[in-house]
């Protein structure tokens, strides 16, 4: 059950923004096998001012962060990594614009609505 968070700074139209949260998703399914109902995914658009890039990175700077439980293999993590650079390339983003980083959060930490831990 990952929870993932895109971040940019430069404006997008509804379908543009459908599509990187598509992106992300079916990466994620490719990877981590993940149920196809996981589907917590944001995506948050910064002002330029209030979002420092790379300095080799253009206007497509796409940060994807996601937290997700303990367990997944490095292997796992590398076709994760792929497949959204993959996506993301066929939406016109090049790789130098793509950061992802991954936070493995314990199960314990995890309150999965309506007030229960998860499984």
């Amino acid at each position: 059950m990952p929870l993932a968070l895109i971040e940019v700074c430069r404006k997008r139209n509804d379908d543009e923004i459908e599509q990187l949260l598509q992106a992300v998703y079916e990466a994620q399914l490719t990877a981590f096998n993940v149920a196809a109902s996981d589907r917590q995914l944001r995506y948050v658009e910064h002002d330029h001012k209030h979002f420092f890039t790379p300095p080799d990175s253009s206007e497509n700077f796409t940060l994807v962060t996601i937290q997700m439980f303990p367990g997944r293999t490095e292997v796992a993590k590398q076709v994760l990594y792929q497949e959204i650079i993959k996506r993301f390339g066929a939406l016109g983003i090049q790789e130098v614009d793509v950061f992802i980083g991954l936070t493995e959060v314990p199960r314990e930490n995890w309150c999965i609505r309506n007030g229960r831990p998860a499984p």
